[in-house]
């Protein structure tokens, strides 16, 4: 949005303030058609949760996964932990789905993810365009300002994140090194409440985007053992401040991201030894790893996304 108006392009938002899971039901089911300006030429849903009631003739709907179609056992956002909110969802979240793939244009965030669609979904391969988020411009390494041996997570702190196996690895480890744990989420007090007890262990809540260079760069270590993710975008700004990356071998996230990631199948193992684990992420590529990060750019993403709203404009 910003990139657009920079631009010179008027955008107007849709959102909801909600953080609960029912009101963002409430907003998707019945809100949206209300909120909707009608006086625009294109409109884009950043999700297909969005996408449900926009004019299909001149839309565009941005799928990030489909997690909750193929691996609903790995939800969080307060869905995984509840048999009948899972059922409701998985069948809200497949309507709403069907609905928004109806859009004249679709976009994915990965190669995977678009694959999915055409498979899954049987959107048409040239209905289905790749294109991949940005990362703030002003990501960059910095020199760390103390010695402090520093591990961090930033995401949701949900179920699908996996943030229980980190903090039950770091605390058997004897490690002379601090946790740093970044972000809100559902499981937040559940999460709090298994870290008690080892004072190595910090939570500092949401981290605010004019704050995401400072953090990245207080850590020797950046571990994000989710469990799916459709791309994953704290690996990448992570990449670009060039610190090391550990992700979980069952880890479903697309292979040109996780390929450049130090690949573990157990923490508990990883994070034993201080020495084996500074060895292993001795041979992240920072170099390659960084510059391919740095590639990740909001404007050459808008420059994609224009081509398709011109197109979409065009048919219209």
């Amino acid at each position: 949005m910003t990139e657009l108006v920079k631009r010179g392009h008027s955008v107007q938002t849709v959102q909801t303030e909600g953080t609960s899971l029912y009101s963002y039901f409430f907003y998707t089911a019945c809100q949206i058609p209300f909120q909707l300006p009608k006086d625009v030429d294109i409109y884009h849903a950043i999700t297909p949760m969005e996408g449900m009631w926009l004019p299909k003739n001149k839309s565009i709907v941005t799928f990030h996964d489909l997690i909750q179609m193929l691996s609903p056992e790995k939800l969080g956002s307060g869905m995984g932990y509840s048999k009948w909110k899972s059922f409701v969802g998985m069948r809200y979240n497949k309507f709403v789905i069907n609905q928004s793939k109806r859009c004249k244009r679709v976009t994915a965030v990965s190669q995977e993810t678009k694959d999915n669609l055409v498979k899954h979904l049987h959107v048409p391969e040239e209905k289905t365009t790749v294109i991949t988020s940005g990362i703030r411009p002003d990501l960059k390494p910095l020199r760390r300002r103390d010695g402090t041996k520093k591990i961090g997570y930033l995401g949701q702190l949900d179920k699908r994140k996996r943030i229980d196996l980190l903090i039950d690895a770091f605390k058997k480890s004897k490690l002379e090194s601090e946790l740093i744990i970044g972000g809100k989420g559902f499981d937040e007090f559940s999460l709090k409440e298994q870290a008690k007890g080892d004072n190595r262990i910090k939570f500092v809540g949401m981290v605010r985007d004019s704050d995401l260079v400072e953090f990245y760069n207080s850590l020797d270590v950046f571990v994000f053992p989710t469990a799916a993710e459709g791309y994953g975008l704290p690996i990448i700004e992570a990449m670009a401040c060039r610190r090391p990356v550990i992700v979980l071998q069952d880890a479903e996230i697309p292979w040109d991201v996780k390929k450049r990631c130090v690949i573990v199948d157990d923490l508990i193992i990883l994070l034993g030894n201080q020495k084996y684990l500074e060895g292993r992420c001795t041979y992240n590529d920072y170099k390659g790893n960084y510059e391919w990060a740095k590639d990740h750019s909001w404007s050459k993403s808008v420059d994609k996304y224009l081509e398709l709203y011109e197109e979409v404009l065009d048919s219209h």
